[in-house]
């Protein structure tokens, strides 16, 4: 076989490979986007015609559109996958058909030399015309190998053949597979413009009231910032406890390797959502749907399920809990100089001086009434100053 094609046969058995793991991931993330639409869908005409709700229907919009895009994400990387399987099998069809043909040259000169030799009194004859007994023995054994390998032969032609016949079905099937996957995505993308026109109107027409939604968002950033203020209180008295006269920290052992493992996990970091999607970035920004009210925010807002619980990014220790005038919590947890701090949760699993282990479940997090949405806040401070978190949370 060509050098060139068992190297690419290689690479695309390792290519396999990785999508063989990633094959019932893709399809689990496809139904859970698949849900997540639809339950917005259902949300969104129960409320289209409601005045009040145009700023949550807008947001549900621009989330479901988030979702679309991740879904076209999907379906790519599902082609992907399927155009791997296809160069791989091409290449096997190949090889198998070229075995097939060599198999078949191989046969042809067996059954020639057999029908020089055809008649059985030949071989008789030839046997008997031996000098010894064991020059005898072995000539019979000559002919019985003889005819063992010409059967071995027939029957990896019959094997060779099958298996050509089994990968042209599945060829045909991945192919069929793709077209599929293509015609949906050019679905979606048509449904995404549909979605942005729709959004385009829910704006246009907040903008006519600006003045009336304005005063809604501050509202609501009021209490955002009220909660925010106890959070840096809270932090910033536990560092000025734990302040050296140097500058430093007076953490126990076990805090500072927390802290220091922290620190060289960044970017390496697991979310504090199973899945979600960031609906709010870290810093001063404009609102997603009215563009003329700036808003703060000293982490990131993940939109998720109402299915899907809170959970600790890292090992660390509950420091303090807090309870808003709205009944949500918010839980701080203390990583050495690292805080984590996870707002809006209805329920929780922890109390104050827990040790919690990375990706153990915090609570549950809050489902706004009104709304419908479930949102988890989220942010990372070290040494007192908020960081973002999507430089330490990998692929947040």
């Amino acid at each position: 076989m060509n050098p060139l094609r068992i190297l690419i046969i290689f690479l695309l058995l390792f290519s396999m490979q990785i999508n063989s793991q990633t094959k019932d991931q893709l399809e689990n993330q496809k139904r859970q986007i698949l849900k997540e639409i639809k339950d917005i869908e259902l949300k969104l005409s129960n409320s289209s015609k409601k005045k009040e709700s145009i700023i949550s229907n807008a947001e549900d919009i621009n989330y479901k559109i988030t979702l679309q895009q991740n879904l076209i994400s999907n379906i790519n990387n599902q082609l992907n996958n399927i155009l791997n399987e296809i160069d791989y099998n091409e290449i096997r069809l190949s090889n198998l058909r070229e075995k097939e043909i060599s198999l078949k040259e191989e046969l042809s000169k067996m059954l020639v030399t057999g029908y020089k030799k055809k008649s059985n009194l030949n071989k008789l004859m030839f046997i008997f015309s031996s000098s010894s007994f064991q020059q005898a023995y072995k000539r019979i054994q000559y002919f019985k190998q003889y005819t063992n390998f010409q059967n071995k032969t027939l029957k990896k032609i019959k094997l060779t053949s099958a298996e050509i016949e089994n990968i042209i079905i599945a060829l045909d099937t991945q192919k069929s597979n793709k077209e599929l996957l293509i015609d949906e995505n050019e679905i979606i993308k048509k449904q995404l413009n549909i979605e942005y026109s729709g959004l385009n109107k829910l704006i246009a027409e907040v903008n006519k009231n600006q003045k009336r939604y304005n005063s809604q968002i501050r509202q609501k950033q009021k209490l955002s910032k009220d909660i925010d203020k106890k959070i840096q209180k809270i932090i910033n008295e536990a560092l000025a406890k734990a302040k050296r006269k140097d500058g430093g920290f007076k953490l126990s052992e076990e805090a500072q390797l927390i802290s220091k493992n922290f620190n060289a996990n960044k970017g390496r970091l697991p979310s504090p959502v199973l899945r979600g999607n960031v609906v709010l970035g870290f810093g001063k920004q404009p609102h997603p749907i009215v563009k003329t009210t700036t808003i703060q925010s000293n982490g990131v807002r993940i939109r998720t399920s109402s299915d899907v619980e809170a959970r600790t990014i890292f090992d660390g220790e509950v420091y303090s809990i807090i309870i808003s005038k709205s009944n949500t919590k918010t839980v701080l947890i203390q990583h050495g100089n690292f805080f984590t701090v996870y707002k809006n949760l209805s329920e929780i699993n922890v109390s104050k001086g827990d040790k919690l282990k990375t990706k153990q479940v915090i609570g549950k997090i809050a489902t706004d009434p009104l709304n419908g949405q479930t949102i988890l806040s989220f942010s990372i401070f070290y040494n007192g100053i908020p960081q973002n978190p999507r430089s330490w949370i990998y692929k947040l």
